[in-house]
């Protein structure tokens, strides 16, 4: 009977829809804070009725990963072209998806997927270009967003309710107050969070600027 009751209230709670309204900012600039991710934690019992799966591609363009940050739902699956006119390795060993694509080039492993089942941070890297860097947030549902160009963005259907909010940037220290946040969602009004990000020191390896071409490089 109590799980009974369970069932209803989860049921009756996810037919309001509430929405979560966000601006993040540089701490240090003030300027708008982009590729930031902010994901409305539901409990297990929810998130079946909040997992819309489907297909992404992230490319490789100009010895880079585009997007650099990339959002799915955990059960998503991703592709990884290659656009550029030489070889590369892509790889990731995440312990949310731990994989690898030996070298291939433009036109080759398009139709190559990969499964995205487990929520988490993948770190994706190329074998060949050390400064190649890249992230999937693999969500544990679809109630999670990346921020614009202009630091904002905006999650819709939130079930009317108190959830933990959690919120990440590559650069941003994930244990700084606010990373991790109750709010409250209801359906007279958006929900905002506004917040300004301490971001650490980018410390990516760069390209050398005048590298000798080759079919790798």
């Amino acid at each position: 009977m109590a799980s009974l009751f369970l069932l209803a209230l989860y049921a009756g709670t996810s037919a309001v829809a509430a929405e979560l309204r966000i601006t993040l900012q540089d701490a240090q600039t003030g300027a708008p804070l982009e590729d930031a991710v902010v994901e409305v934690i539901l409990p297990e019992q929810q998130q079946p009725m909040h997992l819309t799966t489907g297909e992404v591609s992230v490319d490789q363009q100009q010895k880079e990963f585009v997007a650099n940050v990339t959002v799915i739902t955990r059960g998503s699956r991703a592709n990884f072209p290659n656009s550029d006119d030489i070889l590369h390795h892509v790889y990731s060993f995440s312990p949310a998806k731990v994989f690898e694509l030996p070298l291939y080039g433009s036109g080759q492993n398009i139709d190559y997927f990969q499964l995205f089942d487990q929520p988490g941070i993948v770190e994706l890297g190329c074998n060949i270009h050390d400064w190649m860097l890249g992230y999937i947030y693999v969500a544990e549902t679809n109630l999670a967003v990346k921020t614009d160009a202009m630091g904002q963005a905006v999650i819709n259907d939130v079930p009317a309710g108190d959830y933990t909010v959690r919120i990440w940037h590559p650069r941003a220290d994930l244990e700084a107050p606010g990373m991790t946040q109750q709010m409250t969602f209801s359906d007279a009004q958006p929900t905002r969070l506004q917040m300004a990000l301490t971001l650490e020191r980018d410390n990516r390896l760069r390209r050398a600027p005048n590298a000798t071409r080759s079919s790798y490089r």
